[in-house]
């Protein structure tokens, strides 16, 4: 409590020492707390949280429904705040539990657990910036998703025979037209950065966690087309870098 440190603090104290107070009251408070990380089982949104908490170095259990039922168990429970995931159960040493949801929100919460990571930066404008290379991605696959998880927003019925070849249309749309612009426009950002990486931090931030397994995806075929990075040689070069990441490096190995 803010009261129980100020007792023991001398008034002779400096701004360093200060800082070194607040970072052992932070880890006391946090002692005991544990992480657990609800998502199935392939990278998809969590992908990003697993990356940047073993980044962190917050140990947590990375849980993976078996079956889609185990999912649907937990999701009528209410457990979950918006029905969705992934989520992570935040555990105190009091035994309360909290589960966080929304994706962009819990990798804040997890760059705030270890302050040394630097994965989100305390200036407000560099901070901001992360936010929006975060928010990119979202619009960058937004017809990706939809397009793919159809029942999800309501288009269920263009699973019928009849609209395939709308479908199909809709699909290379996205690949020459939609999410090329996106890509060009991240490839921009990353260049005038000058950092080598995508908000033009010194450091990976959680946006660069959050691009870089949505890049293996789209090598993988994710969009429909696996050439895609092709014609934008500083996002290649920023996704092997990002592989290169010793966390990332040794989570993969």
């Amino acid at each position: 409590r803010v009261r129980d440190v100020a007792a023991v603090i001398p008034h002779t104290c400096n701004l360093r020492q200060l800082l070194a107070i607040a970072r052992m009251a932070k880890r006391a408070r946090e002692e005991g707390t544990t992480h657990k990380l609800l998502y199935f089982d392939f990278p998809g949104k969590a992908e990003a949280i697993r990356l940047a908490l073993t980044h962190a170095g917050v140990a947590f259990e990375d849980h993976r429904f078996a079956d889609r039922a185990e999912f649907q168990a937990l999701k009528a429970s209410g457990r979950l705040q918006f029905g969705q995931v992934p989520a992570l159960e935040v555990t105190t040493a009091a035994g309360e539990t909290t589960v966080l949801t929304q994706s962009a929100a819990i990798l804040r919460y997890v760059a705030k657990l270890n302050d040394s990571a630097n994965l989100y930066p305390a200036d407000p404008l560099l901070a901001a910036r992360v936010d929006a290379v975060c928010d990119l991605e979202a619009d960058a696959f937004v017809g990706v998703r939809v397009s793919k998880y159809k029942e999800r927003f309501g288009f269920g019925f263009l699973n019928e025979d009849k609209y395939a070849g709308e479908l199909a249309g809709v699909a290379e749309a996205l690949n020459k037209e939609v999410v090329p612009r996106h890509l060009s426009n991240l490839a921009k950002l990353l260049e005038r950065g000058g950092t080598g990486w995508l908000a033009g931090t010194r450091e990976p931030s959680i946006a660069d966690f959050v691009w870089g397994p949505v890049l293996d995806s789209i090598n993988n075929g994710w969009t429909g087309d696996a050439n895609a990075l092709t014609a934008f040689p500083s996002l290649r070069t920023f996704h092997a870098r990002f592989r290169e990441i010793p966390s990332v490096k040794a989570y993969y190995a």
